[in-house]
């Protein structure tokens, strides 16, 4: 498993694991961010041509469900502040914060 990726004047080196495959994985990582946040534009720019509460509850959820535990991982994965179950917990709960607002908007009589 890689526990660090470091990149410095000297070139890219990885812990745990081969160069390629870190960077491999942090390209995945960083695709999947944008294009969890291209998708909750997306659903925001519908709330604002509609006018339409679910849509603007649906873009909340998902950015709740996938794009802020990103950068909760990106963010406080990079310092020493929190300890990783601290991590770990919020970004659990950040999840089922989304998928409540997603299930409201989908069970909302």
């Amino acid at each position: 498993m890689i526990e660090t990726v470091l990149l410095s004047a000297g070139g890219v080196s990885a812990t745990g694991g081969s160069t390629a495959f870190a960077l491999f994985a942090l390209l995945l990582f960083g695709l999947a961010l944008v294009l969890s946040v291209v998708v909750t534009y997306h659903f925001v720019r519908g709330y604002r041509r509609t006018g339409r509460r679910p849509m603007l509850l649906l873009a909340v959820g998902l950015f709740l469900l996938a794009a802020a535990p990103m950068f909760v991982r990106l963010v406080l994965g990079n310092v020493d502040v929190t300890t990783v179950d601290v991590r770990r917990l919020t970004v659990a709960a950040l999840e089922l914060c989304g998928l409540l607002t997603v299930l409201y908007v989908v069970f909302d009589p």
